[in-house]
């Protein structure tokens, strides 16, 4: 009997010794219950070498095997990846939503109670207790769009901060609410126009239900009204326009860009022009009727349609002793609204 078969394994049966190989029994005249222990330890040795034998390249593997391994080791690399990156993403989303709802919490559970002339809204208070870049909160009845709203006077032209950071000054990506720095808010102060940013997002928090007023006009009808309230004071403003804009002069086949955010405080021919600028491209026509003087606040988040891209909703203020209701009937989808140059953004 050749010795060199006999380093693959030893079986103790009885008292005695005996060697196997991976694929044959190398013991003559042994017992049935010896041969049958042999096979048994060959099989466990195979399921253990075939346990890793699939991913990690071994001594003796042709050029094929290894090529399959490496194959199968970047598959391996890139699902632990993507497993990670959506768990980032889901605990993100999920985190702003508990930090959202808890804070939805503390302003409701004193909503509405007003103090003094001038003086601080209750509600207002306990958020700027948290944080005092606080400036109010806004809130669409039956959507997610509810939230507090921050300025954040340090700002660069970017209005970068809240766009990566949550209410409690933690880094986060689904961002902060919050009014272009320029503007101006407090007690009987206020710019002619708000603009106010929030990140659309997947699971429609944040500014992402306001993509349902492009989709369907009774989406309008049944949410014709935005509330706006300072910390000094409640208010309601109805909706007069919402488009899908561009933001580079690339996007245009004259390079025009309708610069909204840069409408925020008004004399009358500037007025004029930001009233001209949203209702032309509304994609629907409401009843609601707008003049100088009149206050507004301008929403605004990313689209879809094409990179870059933002939809605005722009709203009036409900003046003294306005009725709030608005004749929705009465609204109707705009054929004619100026869009943007679908021919050069796709270039058709």
């Amino acid at each position: 009997m050749n010795p060199q078969i006999y380093r693959t394994c030893c079986i103790h049966t009885a008292g005695k010794s005996f060697y196997c190989g991976f694929g044959k029994e190398l013991a003559l005249g042994l017992s049935r219950e010896a041969k049958k222990s042999i096979k048994k330890a060959q099989k466990a040795q195979r399921r253990k070498r075939r346990k890793t034998h699939w991913l990690i390249i071994q001594k003796g593997d042709d050029t094929k095997e290894i090529i399959s391994k490496v194959f199968t080791q970047l598959c391996c690399i890139v699902v632990l990846a993507s497993v990670i990156i959506l768990w980032d993403y889901f605990k993100a989303m999920y985190d702003n939503v508990k930090l959202n709802s808890s804070l939805q919490d503390i302003y409701g559970s004193i909503y509405g109670a007003v103090t003094g002339d001038g003086q601080l809204l209750p509600s207002a208070e306990a958020l700027l207790e948290i944080n005092p870049d606080t400036v109010g909160w806004v809130k669409i009845e039956g959507t997610k769009v509810d939230n507090p709203v921050v300025l954040h006077k340090e700002d660069t032209p970017d209005n970068f901060y809240y766009l990566t950071h949550n209410f409690n000054g933690g880094e986060a990506k689904a961002g902060t609410v919050f009014v272009d720095y320029r503007s101006t808010i407090g007690y009987k102060q206020q710019s002619d126009n708000l603009v106010i940013y929030g990140h659309n997002e997947k699971d429609n928090s944040m500014f992402g239900d306001l993509d349902e007023y492009k989709h369907d006009i009774e989406f309008y009808r049944q949410h014709p009204t935005i509330q706006f309230n300072t910390n000094y004071e409640t208010g309601e403003y109805k909706i007069i326009a919402c488009f899908v804009t561009n933001v580079l002069p690339s996007q245009s086949a004259d390079g025009t860009v309708f610069d909204y955010q840069n409408y925020i405080d008004f004399d009358e021919a500037r007025y004029q022009d930001f009233i001209n600028n949203v209702i032309s491209r509304s994609q629907i026509i409401t009843t609601v009727d707008y003049r100088y003087g009149d206050r507004f606040i301008t929403l605004s988040t990313c689209s879809n349609e094409f990179e870059p891209s933002r939809f605005v909703v722009v709203a009036r203020k409900v003046r003294d002793g306005e009725d709030a209701t608005v004749d929705v009937a009465g609204a109707y989808v705009n054929e004619n609204a100026k869009e943007p140059d679908w021919d050069v953004i796709y270039g058709r």
